[in-house]
C-alpha cells in the first residue's frame, strides 16, 4: 500500500510543477506519503523553479519514457535547490563582507 501513496503523491507533485504556484508545489511536497526530505518552506519559489527546469528538460528529452517526475527525482531537485540556496547565502554574506571593506577603506581615507 506504501507504494501506491508514493505514486499517488507523484501525481500530486507533478501537477503542482505543472500549475506554476510555489505555494502549492510546497504543500505537496510537504506530503508524509511523498516522504521528502529537507523541505524548507522559505524556498518554495525555487524548488517550483528548479522543478519546473528537472520536468522540462525531461520533457524535451526523447529517450524518456516517462513525462513526470518520480519521487527520487523530485528529492534530486529539491536537494539542488536546497544547495543552491546555501550557496546564495553564502555569497551574499561574502558580497556583504567586501562592500563593507570597501565602504570603512574609503571612510578611513577620507
Amino acid at each position: 500500500m506504501g507504494c501506491f501513496k508514493g505514486v499517488v503523491a507523484v501525481g500530486y507533485i507533478n501537477e503542482a510543477i505543472d500549475e506554476g504556484n510555489p505555494l502549492r508545489t510546497l504543500e505537496t511536497l510537504l506530503l508524509p506519503t511523498a516522504n521528502i526530505s529537507d523541505v524548507d518552506p522559505a524556498h518554495a519559489q525555487h524548488y517550483q523553479d528548479v522543478l519546473y527546469h528537472a520536468k522540462s528538460q525531461k520533457l524535451g528529452d526523447s529517450e524518456s519514457v516517462s513525462k513526470v517526475l518520480w519521487l527520487d527525482e523530485i528529492q534530486q531537485a529539491v536537494d539542488e535547490a536546497n544547495v543552491d540556496e546555501d550557496r546564495a547565502k553564502q555569497y551574499g554574506l561574502f558580497n556583504l563582507g567586501s562592500i563593507c571593506e570597501k565602504h570603512l577603506g574609503f571612510i578611513s581615507l577620507a
